[in-house]
């Protein structure tokens, strides 16, 4: 499977390839998930886990479920469950640093007439692309995201805040010292 989706880097965008059995084009740090925008509303998953087992391969295949994890003050957190919810992937993202990357990519994403989301499944040891799937998501998950994260959007000001990405990084590592994936996605909706 090849898929040709946009990527943003710093104000620029640029069409890349992910190819299954391929080395993932995109570099990332670390492993997890990370969710990227496009200006067109284009969202894009990609998950980096050591040496993918071959049910994870199978299930990032299967079924997804999407919910968003919400604090007071806090820009929604999508976290999904793939192909059930044994394995949970959380995907912060700070939407004021999208907004510079990709501006407008809220709305975009919004209008889109078919909420799907590409996912690419990496080995974080080898930088292979193992599986790629398109993830139709909920029209519900949509509007609850976009929601959330408008007043974030935006440089802050006296009537809204947003975060630094050092701010959002510690407000993340903070929320999750205090609870669990599994707890999250049961009090998520």
């Amino acid at each position: 499977m090849i898929v040709n989706p946009t990527v943003q880097g710093t104000m620029t965008h640029d069409t890349v390839t992910f190819e299954e059995g391929k080395t993932c084009p995109v570099k990332i740090e670390g492993t997890g998930g990370g969710l990227s925008f496009s200006p067109g509303g284009d969202m894009l998953l990609i998950g980096r886990f050591p040496d993918p087992s071959p049910k994870q391969v199978q299930a990032w295949s299967g079924k997804w479920r999407a919910k968003l994890i919400t604090e007071s003050e806090f820009p929604a957190i999508p976290i999904f469950g793939v192909g059930g919810e044994d394995w949970l992937i959380e995907a912060p993202c700070n939407p004021s640093q999208q907004e510079r990357e990709a501006p407008g990519f809220a709305e975009a994403f919004y209008g889109k007439d078919e909420n799907i989301m590409v996912a690419v499944l990496v080995d974080s040891d080898t930088d292979i692309i193992k599986k790629i799937a398109y993830v139709t998501l909920d029209d519900m998950f949509v509007e609850r995201l976009v929601i959330s994260w408008n007043p974030f959007r935006f440089q802050g000001d006296q009537y809204n805040k947003t975060f630094t990405d050092a701010e959002f990084a510690t407000r993340v590592t903070d929320l999750f010292k205090t609870r669990n994936s599994q707890k999250l996605w049961m009090s998520s909706w």
